[in-house]
């Protein structure tokens, strides 16, 4: 389970990346592109073109590895009964931040949850929780929801993007200044930077091995 939590110290920005262990690719996935469905209740929601950006980042870095997109374009869901189900999970979750562990099944997922078509469900949430990466189910199934309020575009994008790596395999690096960082310091970036944090050789390695069909 990956966890993020952000803290500001005075006028600097503070990501603050949780360690918990990522859950292995099953069967059904390896190789296999992921469908992504985007839970929001705010159709000019802005977050949802950063889902969709940082789902191309990751297509695109992953094809540069000589492996297949892993992620299909996402789609923008409005469950029929609300997202409550949605967002009550995602505070329970959070609220269990850094006490869950891999072998720890957590809260139980609600229905609705099983009942979205996705191997992926992102909740682009109305409350400004930790953002996180949560196996759920046995088939290699992702929740992973994205707090709300925080308005610096290069902050949130980047989040979504941290997220998505857990769902690919990816752990938390001391290494200051890449996307998978363990804390992030966002201070220090300026216009003139990528969009997304670079990944680490080591990030690379991982990526072939656990989308190749192996673990490292």
């Amino acid at each position: 389970m990956t966890f993020s939590w952000r803290a500001k110290s005075g006028s600097f920005l503070v990501l603050a990346l949780g360690i918990l262990p990522v859950a292995s690719a099953s069967d059904s996935t390896v190789g296999q592109p992921r469908q992504v469905a985007v839970l929001v209740g705010d159709a000019d929601d802005e977050r949802i073109a950063m889902v969709a950006e940082a789902i191309s980042f990751w297509n695109e870095t992953v094809s540069d590895l000589g492996l297949g997109a892993p992620f299909l374009e996402p789609g923008r869901r409005v469950p029929a009964h609300g997202l409550r189900p949605f967002e009550n999970y995602a505070h329970q979750l959070s609220q269990l931040a850094g006490r869950l562990h891999s072998s720890d099944p957590g809260p139980r997922p609600p229905e609705a949850l099983f009942r979205v078509d996705a191997e992926v469900v992102v909740l682009l949430s109305a409350q400004n929780l930790m953002p996180f990466a949560w196996p759920y189910g046995d088939d290699g199934r992702y929740f992973v929801a994205i707090p709300f309020g925080d308005e610096r575009e290069h902050v949130v994008r980047n989040v979504i993007a941290h997220e998505l790596g857990h769902v690919l395999g990816l752990k938390h690096t001391r290494e200051p200044g890449v996307l998978m960082c363990q804390p992030c310091d966002t201070s220090a970036r300026t216009g003139g930077q990528p969009r997304f944090l670079p990944l680490t050789e080591l990030d690379r390695e991982r990526l072939r091995s656990f989308l190749g069909g192996t673990q490292p």
